[in-house]
């Protein structure tokens, strides 16, 4: 067991970050960003978008063989942090597919088993906590979904939250500091981030103050910059 002083955690040493978005909503785009050197596993093969970034490494995920390239990707992490700043999974939502696709070749009716769903949650719970160990800051994306929520009222409404699946969605959003949806602003055309949680977005910012981010300060966590202004605050909200 490692004990620390709550003093000597700096809120802004790493971050574990999970944003997701519509299909082509700029989550990828998001990577450009992040200060430092990155390493990105492209699942979707989306990458193309940071061709020319020298500060960018890509890996290919093997779709033929999701499960085993992704360790092969953690195992290269682990081994060359001291190379990189953060590391970047892209995305969540397609490796869940890739790897229930893989378990249904191998049933009669070519489709995964009631089984193969509890392994893969299983799975994925442990992937994600065994890659917030390494001493890089982690991002994770995913396409967004709704679900359906009822108060106690009786209240009916639908909620945007990561294209996860739903018996573990809530535990993957539990372990991640900041959550946050990418939309682009009707009035202004620009990306941001919606960083705190209401009725119709899951989202969520244990790192900071902020509630709403341009997508290319997304990364400031604790800075001292001024960079929550209100008319930010005002696109983002509406």
């Amino acid at each position: 067991m490692e004990l620390i002083n709550s003093e000597d955690m700096k809120i802004n040493d790493l971050w574990h970050v999970l944003i997701y978005s519509k299909p082509g909503g700029g989550k990828t785009s998001t990577v450009r960003y992040m200060e430092g050197k990155t390493l990105l596993l492209d699942c979707d093969g989306t990458s193309q978008v940071l061709s020319g970034l020298p500060n960018i490494t890509v890996a290919k995920l093997n779709p033929r063989n999701a499960a085993p390239s992704m360790v092969e990707f953690y195992e290269y992490a682990k081994e060359h942090a001291a190379e990189y700043d953060s590391v970047v999974i892209d995305n969540l939502s397609h490796y869940q597919k890739l790897w229930l696709m893989e378990k249904g070749k191998h049933t009669k009716s070519g489709q995964p088993e009631l089984q193969h769903y509890g392994i893969f949650d299983t799975h994925l719970i442990e992937m994600i906590s065994t890659f917030h160990r390494l001493p890089l800051n982690v991002m994770w994306t995913a396409w967004e979904s709704t679900r359906q929520i009822q108060t106690e009222s009786g209240q009916l409404y639908n909620q945007f939250l990561p294209d996860i699946r739903n018996k573990v969605v809530n535990h993957i959003m539990g372990i991640t500091p900041v959550v946050a949806r990418l939309t682009t602003s009707v009035k202004t055309g620009n990306r941001g981030f919606i960083l705190k949680e209401s009725d119709g977005v899951f989202a969520k910012n244990q790192l900071d103050d902020r509630e709403f981010a341009l997508q290319s300060d997304l990364f400031k966590f604790g800075s001292d910059e001024d960079i929550q202004t209100e008319e930010v605050s005002t696109e983002f909200s509406q």
